[in-house]
């Protein structure tokens, strides 16, 4: 599957020194792009710029080019559907969709706005395309040998001789109001009768969109097909467990295996598989749905990854602990960036940072110094730090403290 690279930068944000955004794959989960948004500090409701940077078909990048940067409330969702339609596409459909864009430009003077691009994409049945055929003289070949569309069969072969295929090209394209792009010939068939997908206002569905905190697609130990199974959405109830373990012909657990995980914690998308206890995993979402629940927002989830982060994600049994204990750790979610840190010292000290003196300060390597001798390591959420408290241990060894797990299996 195509991957395509987007970065993010909140309005409010994206002057600071040292303030980098958010990087997120496309197509994504509507838990990774929450994630991305608040790794990207975009407060509840703000504004924020899209640039897509990488991984767009080449016919792409003009459009997007001239559409970037991207704003508004539906912009990355926008722009995801965008990706996972193209993410989705064989090379016949690129070239249709290369050729669709084309003829909109010719028909318009201008490219397609990404609403449009994505009711384009949409609707490729409705094009009729060429591989191979680039330019009028082709399409007159094609045309004349009978391969395409026979329009000519019907002349005597004298007559046939004697025509030029450049102009027969052209003429069957203004036919058409066709258009050359560069993988072939695209014209809109006869039975076209487009309607849009997306009205620029309520997005259509895109990809799986689980509902669990932890999803698990569920299968037998012994599964001939890589797409077997069921998803499991946790926290579930003995009701939901029960039909899982019947959907998949078995009575317990521990005759299935996860073969592919989704969760609200990106972390745990990779180093949830194999053998994990279930019933464990059932318990660590509904600590996530707790800390969920905790007021203001999702603050507390986002102290849990960035405590992960710092625990460079321990196994299940102390992230069951953890996610019990984040009073163990202190959280600062405003420490955007090692450089941003060490200006804010500066300036609380009463210093103008805005001094030439400062030109070429290393803002960046003073900063990480002093979240060092305050005791904070820097996450992508935030800054944060053991403080200390107590450490209540249920599923993890009293003599194991927090930074002593071993590492989830990759």
């Amino acid at each position: 599957m195509t991957r395509i690279q987007a970065n993010i930068y909140a309005d409010c944000h994206e002057k600071l020194r040292g303030y980098q955004g958010a990087m997120l794959e496309l197509p994504a989960t509507p838990y990774e792009i929450r994630d991305a948004l608040q790794r990207a500090r975009v407060p509840e409701g703000g504004g924020y710029t899209l640039e897509s940077t990488g991984g767009w078909p080449d016919f792409l990048w003009t459009a997007l080019f001239h559409a970037s940067p991207l704003s508004g409330e539906n912009a990355l969702e926008e722009m995801n559907l965008l990706a996972d339609a193209v993410s989705r596409m064989d090379e016949i459909q690129i070239g249709t969709f290369e050729g669709a864009v084309q003829l909109h430009q010719e028909e318009t003077g201008k490219d397609p706005t990404l609403k449009e691009l994505i009711n384009i994409s949409a609707c490729l049945d409705d094009y009729e395309f060429h591989p191979g055929v680039t330019n009028d003289l082709s399409l007159g070949r094609a045309c004349m040998e009978g391969g395409m569309l026979g329009l000519v069969e019907g002349l005597p072969d004298g007559v046939a001789s004697l025509l030029d295929p450049a102009k027969v090209g052209k003429a069957l394209r203004h036919s058409d109001h066709g258009a050359f792009a560069s993988r072939g010939y695209v014209y809109r068939g006869i039975s076209a009768a487009r309607q849009d997908l997306y009205d620029g206002e309520h997005l259509p569905s895109c990809g799986e969109n689980h509902k669990g905190l932890l999803s698990l697609r569920i299968e037998k130990l012994d599964a001939p097909d890589a797409d077997s199974g069921v998803w499991l959405e946790l926290p579930a109830d003995d009701k939901a467990l029960r039909w899982a373990l019947l959907s998949v012909g078995e009575e317990s657990f521990d005759a299935c295996r996860i073969a592919e995980a989704g969760s609200i914690i990106p972390a745990f998308k990779h180093q949830l598989a194999g053998d994990e206890d279930i019933g464990k995993l059932n318990t660590l979402a509904g600590r996530l749905r707790e800390l969920q629940q905790e007021m203001p927002g999702e603050l507390m989830l986002m102290k849990y990854k960035a405590v992960l982060e710092l625990e460079q994600y321990p196994g299940l049994d102390m992230a069951l602990d953890i996610a019990a204990n984040l009073g163990y750790y202190d959280f600062s979610p405003d420490v955007l960036s090692p450089y941003a840190y060490g200006e804010y010292v500066l300036q609380s000290a009463g210093i103008d940072t805005g001094d030439p003196a400062f030109i070429h300060f290393d803002f960046r390597g003073y900063g990480e110094r002093q979240l060092e001798q305050a005791g904070y390591v820097f996450t992508p959420y935030g800054a944060v730090a053991r403080n200390g408290q107590e450490f209540v241990h249920e599923y993890t060894e009293q003599e194991q403290e927090p930074g002593q797990g071993m590492a989830m299996e990759q």
